[in-house]
Formats: C-alpha cells, structure tokens, sequence
C-alpha cells in the first residue's frame, strides 16, 4: 500500500530556495504589479533582483530612415530607464539590494530573450505580467507570458 505524501513529508524532503529573481518590464501596468510582487519576495526570500527590458520589434511608421530608427530606440530604452528606476525605489524602500537591469535588443524573440536571460542568470523565478502593452488579447495570458511558463527552465508566477 503506498503512502500519500503529505505537506509536512514534502517539506522535509525538498527544500525551496529562491536566490534569483527576474522581472521583465515592458512599462504595462502588469509588468509594473509583478515588479511590486518581484520586489516582496526579493524581500522576503532575501533574494537578488533582476529587470531586464527587451526591445521588440520596430513599430510601423519608424522604419522611414536610420535616424528615426535610432530615435525610437532613444526613447524606448529612456522609457525603460525610468522604469527600472522606479522598480529601484521600490527595492530601496524595501531596503534590498539594487536591482541588476539591462535594455536587450531582441535577436529572435521576446520569449527566447526572456528565457535565455533566465537561464545565463541561473534564475530561481521569474515573475511576469499577464498582459503586455502590445494590445494584443489572449484568453488566459499574453502571449509572452503564456510562452515563457512553456519553456522557462525555472518557476513563473503571473501577476495581474
């Protein structure tokens, strides 16, 4: 007859530690929430805190000439800039260390980006907004949430 393991037989056989934190950031109010959770558990887990911002694809209407594609870029990784230094503050109210941040131009995709990041980095956890600021809709979660708990080596929480 085989014994059902319970919540104390587990917790004496595994141990949980989260060392490593990412939170992609792409400015939308879910990735700015899974900051908020990102920083806590940083927190909580005396973990280290790492933002990164990958940029996508060149939006119609910036492909005109070279400088306009260089302007764009300008302003998204300033943009992602301001980001990262609100997450900072929240760190440094929380009196955790600062996070490590880095602005990725995107070689393959957001997802592979992500991913690949995660795993350099020995990530623990990655913790992801729902839905990023591209308007697109899926059912569940956005695309690039739904794909990085598909392939991610490590855990992914999803934040509203």
């Amino acid at each position: 007859m085989t014994k059902n393991p319970t919540m104390a037989d587990i917790d004496s056989n595994c141990s949980i530690q989260i060392r490593r934190i990412l939170v992609p950031i792409d400015g939308s109010e879910c990735s700015l929430n899974a900051s908020r959770y990102a920083v806590k558990l940083a927190k909580n887990e005396n973990a280290q805190l790492f933002c990164i911002h990958v940029l996508g694809a060149i939006p119609y209407g910036y492909y005109g000439s070279p400088n306009a594609t260089d302007l764009y870029f300008k302003d998204i990784q300033e943009e992602a800039r301001s980001w990262f230094k609100e997450i900072k503050d929240m760190a440094r109210n929380e009196d955790i260390a600062e996070p490590n941040t880095e602005i990725m131009r995107d070689m393959k995709s957001i997802i592979e980006s992500i991913i690949d990041y995660a795993t350099r980095k020995s990530i623990d956890l990655i913790v992801i907004g729902t839905k990023g600021r591209t308007g697109l809709k899926r059912f569940l979660t956005g695309s690039v949430a739904n794909g990085v708990v598909q392939h991610a080596h490590c855990s992914v929480m999803i934040v509203r």
